[in-house]
Parts: C-alpha cells; sequence; structure tokens
C-alpha cells in the first residue's frame, strides 16, 4: 500500500462485527450494502501522521486453535467519522457488483515436518484383529479381491490397472506416514511433497538391521495430456482422469515417487528431483510428470508410483514393498533411528534428519466491497480536533447495512489524507 493519491484503490481487509457474523448466517451477505469512513485515530493538532504498521487495531490475530481470528468485539466502532458532504449524512452505497464472492487461495509456505509430528504406522489388509486395518478404508485403497485383482489381473485394456504406473497400490502392507493437522493448511500442494525415509540396506541372520540408505520420495502429477505444462504449475492436487478412475472425481491426491526406486521414464539422466522446490516446476524447471504406461513407438516407459499423498488428510501411504518391508527404526549405527511410540501405537523417530517437507494453501471465500470516496465527498469530519483548513486522515472504514449499523470494519496499515478534490477507492475485504 504506497502512498495515497488521486484516483489510487486502497485495499483493505475488515472483520466482522459480533452483528455482521450473526446476520450473515441468517441472512446474506448482500446485507453489506453502504459504507462509512473514520478518523477516530486522527489529532489535527500534530502534523505528524501514522505511518505504516503504527495504527492501532480493532482485535487480535490469533484464533483457536491457533488459527486467524477475523472477527471484532461488540462495542468496536467508530469514533469520529467523516461526512459524506456539506450535510450531516456519513454512509453512502457500496457499489454495485460488491456482493460477489470469491475463492481466494493463500500460500501459507514451506514447512519441515519430524518428530512428534510426523509419525508412521505399518497397516496390514490381512490383520482382522488391528484397529489400523480401517485405514484402508479411509486411504481408499483396494480391499475386496475383486478390486485387489483390477490391479494385479486385470490390463488397462480390461479396465484394470496391472499393466501401468498403478499396479502396486493393490498392496497388502502399507507404511502411513502422518503429518500433524497444526504442520499444514487447509491442503498440502500436491507439487511440493519431499519424504525422507531411512531403508535398511541388510540384515544379520537374526534379522537385525546391518547397514541403512536414505531414500528421498518426490510427489508429482500425472502426465495424462489434460493440461498444459502451464496449467500443472497452477495445480495443488491431481486432477487426471486417472485419479478419476482410482479414487473419484475430485478427490485431493497426489503421487509419491522416488529415484531409489525408478527414475522418470526409467532414464537414469533424470531425476524425480528436477523441479522440486521451484517456481514454475513444470512449464520452467522440467519436473517430471508420470507415465503411466509403455508406449514403444515414442519412448515413452511407464513409471513407477509408490505411493499416494491425501492432501486434506496429511497422510501419504507408502504402497512399494522395498520401503514397507525395509523400513529402519532402530538401527544402532545411526542415531537418527531412535524411535518413540505414542499413546495410539503411530512410531516417529526422535532425530530431525528422517522428516517429511511440505507447503500448503489456504481457500479463504472472499467478498470485495468497493467503497468510493469521490472528489467533493468525505473530506469533513466530526472529530474534536479538525479544524477548517485540515486535510482529513482516513485510517477505517466500516461496512453497515441501509440503517448504518456496523457489521464490519477494516483498518488501513497508514493514515490516509484525502483533500477534497481526491478521488480515492477503498477496496474492502471480507473474509466469509
Amino acid at each position: 500500500m504506497g502512498f495515497i493519491s488521486s484516483a489510487t484503490t486502497v485495499s483493505i481487509t475488515a472483520k466482522l462485527t459480533l452483528a455482521g457474523r450473526q446476520r450473515l448466517l441468517t441472512q446474506s451477505n448482500q446485507i453489506l450494502t453502504h459504507f462509512v469512513l473514520g478518523d477516530s485515530d486522527a489529532n489535527y493538532r500534530t502534523s505528524g501522521l501514522l505511518s505504516t504498521g503504527t495504527v492501532p487495531a480493532n482485535s487480535g490475530n490469533l484464533g483457536e486453535n491457533g488459527g486467524v481470528n477475523d472477527n471484532i468485539d461488540v462495542g468496536v466502532g467508530i469514533k469520529n467519522k467523516l461526512y459524506l458532504d456539506n450535510t450531516q449524512i456519513n454512509i453512502k452505497p457500496v457499489e454495485s457488483g460488491s456482493n460477489v464472492v470469491s475463492n481466494t487461495t493463500v500460500s501459507l509456505g514451506e514447512t519441515v515436518v519430524s518428530g512428534t509430528n510426523l509419525t508412521y504406522a505399518l497397516l496390514n489388509k490381512n490383520d482382522g484383529t488391528s484397529s489400523f486395518t480401517n485405514y484402508f478404508e479411509s486411504l481408499r485403497l483396494p480391499i475386496l479381491p475383486s478390486k485387489k485383482n483390477l490391479f494385479t489381473g486385470s490390463t488397462s485394456a480390461d479396465g484394470g490397472w496391472a499393466d501401468t504406473a498403478f499396479s502396486g497400490l493393490a498392496s497388502d502392507r502399507v507404511l502411513m506416514l502422518s503429518i500433524n493437522t497444526d504442520s499444514y493448511g487447509e491442503l498440502i500442494d500436491g507439487k511440493s511433497i519431499k519424504a525422507t525415509l531411512p531403508i535398511a540396506t541388510g540384515y544379520t541372520s537374526g534379522g537385525d538391521v546391518t547397514g541403512i540408505t536414505t531414500y528421498d520420495c518426490y510427489s508429482t502429477f500425472v502426465n495424462s495430456g489434460q493440461f498444459s505444462l502451464v496449467q500443472q504449475d497452477g495445480r495443488y492436487k491431481d486432477g487426471s482422469v486417472f485419479t478419476d478412475g482410482l479414487f473419484g472425481s475430485n478427490f485431493p491426491v497426489t503421487y509419491m515417487v522416488s529415484d531409489n526406486i525408478q527414475r522418470p521414464n526409467n532414464d537414469v539422466l533424470k531425476s524425480w528431483s528436477t523441479g522440486y522446490d521451484s517456481f514454475k516446476p513444470f512449464s520452467v524447471n522440467n519436473k517430471s510428470l508420470i507415465n503411466t504406461k509403455n508406449v514403444t513407438p515414442t519412448n515413452i516407459n511407464a513409471d513407477k508410483v509408490i505411493g499416494v499423498a491425501y492432501l486434506d488428510k496429511g497422510l501419504i501411504a507408502f504402497t512399494d514393498p522395498a520401503i514397507v518391508d525395509n523400513i529402519a527404526t532402530n538401527f544402532s549405527g545411526d542415531t537418527e533411528t531412535g524411535i518413540e511410540t505414542n499413546s495410539f501405537g503411530f512410531y516417529y523417530y526422535t532425530g530431525g534428519t528422517y522428516n517429511t517437507t511440505v507447503d500448503s494453501i489456504l481457500n479463504n471465500l472472499v467478498q470485495n466491497v468497493v467503497c468510493i470516496a469521490g472528489r467533493g465527498e468525505f473530506f469533513r469530519s466530526n472529530n474534536p480536533t479538525i479544524d477548517i483548513n485540515d486535510n482529513v486522515r482516513i485510517s477505517e472504514v466500516a461496512l453497515t447495512d441501509v440503517t448504518g449499523e456496523i457489521l464490519a470494519i477494516g483498518k488501513a496499515d497508514r493514515q490516509i489524507i484525502k483533500k477534497k478534490n481526491d478521488f480515492v477507492i477503498f477496496d474492502v475485504q471480507v473474509v466469509i
């Protein structure tokens, strides 16, 4: 938000009052019909202006369980209001179209998850007494013999998956990785997962691990031909027809792959790490998509999916036997594989080396209410300290109904000077 001058738009996030929350729930968003401008933070007996970051807030930002608070307490309003014109009127209708609600995606950044925030469990489809066996249904992995046969006995020509990159998803044994919900937002970004796992490389005759290696596992989407690389850059979950066939429409998943199992297109010169954690990973940085089947005439080799990441649940199901059967725990040659078990029976590594890195997003429903303070408007105030020659210092915008009841209040990050002939547009955002 720069300095305010003529014909400048100012974006302000407004918080709902108690009355606003109640009426939005019982009525509709069309009640936000008018606006009021205020200068309750202005003392016109000083020439100094409140700069960015120094305007007092109306409420804190911390919400329940570490969330964000978008609410304002009862009784908070605008003390000093600006007059619309030379009368005592202080409200004006918002612009037409201000009742449109749109989706805004907010990136929450990268989190490295380890320790008690990253737990593991071994699932066995044939264990009829373990509570963990329930998770096969949560993960939508095949349970019934007829469904399993689609991955083991039926090819794509017969409506199955046996000749595709997904053939291993019917495994009876699964390593399930669980990310604590405090470590990600509404949805994990399916392009940017990296899971680092300790895999045993040898055993004694008694079954003790004699060595380990590190598997780096990455997430990516399917090369379905439905989307351009630029479109894939902007996606957060795999939207291919293959996912629709495997899990159902709009189920939020991505797929895990690893060079330790099979490189992209089975090419020793390629790596699944290419394009990881980069801007525009597919279109600019050559991140590989998953080839589903062999296409001999074009030298396309089927890739190998080693697991599925469930982006809303914070779960990753590793199905490849090389991982599931050899995940290392408590190897004495590596202090990072010391483990503990929590009260639910999930285990976690006490060190931080074996971790999972995720980016996540939050989808907000936002109503953008456009409030125009035109030339000859809102240049007078009922502020007791103002003189006739003072230019008003706006720091508040309140959204009201037609009667003037305040339903939401937003504050600018600094005082905004408006002269009589200035034209200022306030784009007030209400997160619903």
